[in-house]
């Protein structure tokens, strides 16, 4: 029986399996958002972050890590939430996005969650509010996870400078 089950497990193995999307998962107030994983450079906690006059209120200030500078995001009010205040929990997402570095503050890591590919395709609903920051919705082990625009959270902040990574597809 052992035997079957092993052969099974190898002839399931070998077959194409569906493409994947690794994402990790995060919290932002009690709602559940993710990013992909390859475009997560670092997870780190919450070291002292420099205030920088004149930027958007959606930066908090700039961070050095590892030697390098990053602006610390806070996107809390874009998707419609309330700010909380840092715990143990809270984390610092490195992200790198085409020629964008930078850090979003996040209250907590939740996991590494692996989707299919036309899952990401599929939008479950479109949210009132904030539906411009997420890219898609979809239903995972039963819970609404949205997965963040970058392009549409970067040009928020930049501005009229921005050059998205993702172009526009034209209808």
């Amino acid at each position: 029986m052992l035997e079957l089950e092993r052969r099974a497990s190898i002839l399931q193995s070998d077959q194409n399996p569906e493409p994947q999307v690794s994402l990790l998962t995060f919290n932002l107030d009690e709602e559940w958002f993710a990013v992909r994983l390859e475009y997560v450079k670092f997870v780190t906690k919450v070291s002292e972050v420099t205030p920088v006059p004149g930027t958007s209120h959606h930066v908090l200030g700039v961070i050095n890590y590892k030697s390098a500078i990053y602006p610390v995001l806070d996107i809390h009010e874009m998707l419609s939430l309330l700010p909380q205040m840092p715990s143990r929990a809270t984390r610092l997402v490195i992200v790198h996005y085409g020629k964008y570095s930078f850090a979003v503050l996040v209250d907590t890591i939740t996991e590494v969650k692996e989707v299919k590919t036309r899952d990401l395709e599929n939008q479950v609903r479109l949210s009132k509010g904030f539906s411009e920051y997420i890219a898609n919705e979809l239903s995972v082990d039963g819970r609404l996870l949205g997965l963040l625009n970058l392009d549409q959270i970067l040009s928020e902040i930049v501005g009229n400078d921005y050059e998205p990574v993702v172009p526009a597809i034209e209808v």
